[in-house]
């Protein structure tokens, strides 16, 4: 099954930190920058696993580091505009549900509501050599339209995820907003 590692749990609640902080643009504290030490106090975390994935997470764009006395990192952009999507993929690489979609592949169309007829149909494209993929079934395998279905929506359910959400910074949206969001 889909878990999400530990790593990245622990990414979430580390950008999480620094979200309620107020520590991005248009944040309640925009110039202010979240000590690794003192996330890693509040959270009870080891300091050298802390300090190496906001390490990564600076890499990545996704926050700034200030050196120095009072340094410490901040976001890079508002947390309504960092998406899970981005998060899993600094800490784990480029989702990828089963061998046969890749990140360089275009993704799969999406259904259609209302069936086509058989003129109207998309043709098939090329099957795409066995050497390419770790599957020797690619040629004619029949789920792999299917599965490249499931991989794009789980994709878009990723990005649609944004830290504000993860951070509980938008519990002070409009009801409006979580009307159709079942928790």
């Amino acid at each position: 099954m889909l878990r999400i590692s530990k790593k990245a749990d622990y990414a979430v609640f580390l950008l999480g930190c620094i979200a309620r902080q107020g520590a991005y643009p248009g944040g309640s504290a925009p110039d202010a920058v979240v000590s690794a030490q003192e996330i890693a106090k509040t959270a009870s975390l080891n300091k050298s696993v802390v300090a190496n994935l906001l390490k990564e997470f600076s890499r990545a764009g996704i926050l700034e580091s200030v050196r120095g006395l009072k340094g410490g990192y901040r976001l890079v952009r508002a947390p309504r505009d960092i998406d899970l999507g981005q998060i899993l993929e600094v800490i784990e690489g480029p989702f990828q549900l089963v061998d046969c979609v890749t990140a360089h592949e275009p993704a799969a169309p999406k259904p259609s509501l209302l069936p086509l007829s058989p003129s109207q149909q998309p043709r098939p494209a090329a099957p795409a050599p066995v050497a390419d993929h770790a599957c020797g079934l690619i040629g004619f395998c029949p789920t792999k339209t299917p599965m490249r279905i499931v991989h794009t929506r789980i994709t878009d359910m990723f990005r649609s995820i944004r830290l504000d959400e993860l951070s509980g910074l938008d519990a002070h949206a409009p009801a409006a907003a979580h009307a159709g969001s079942h928790r």
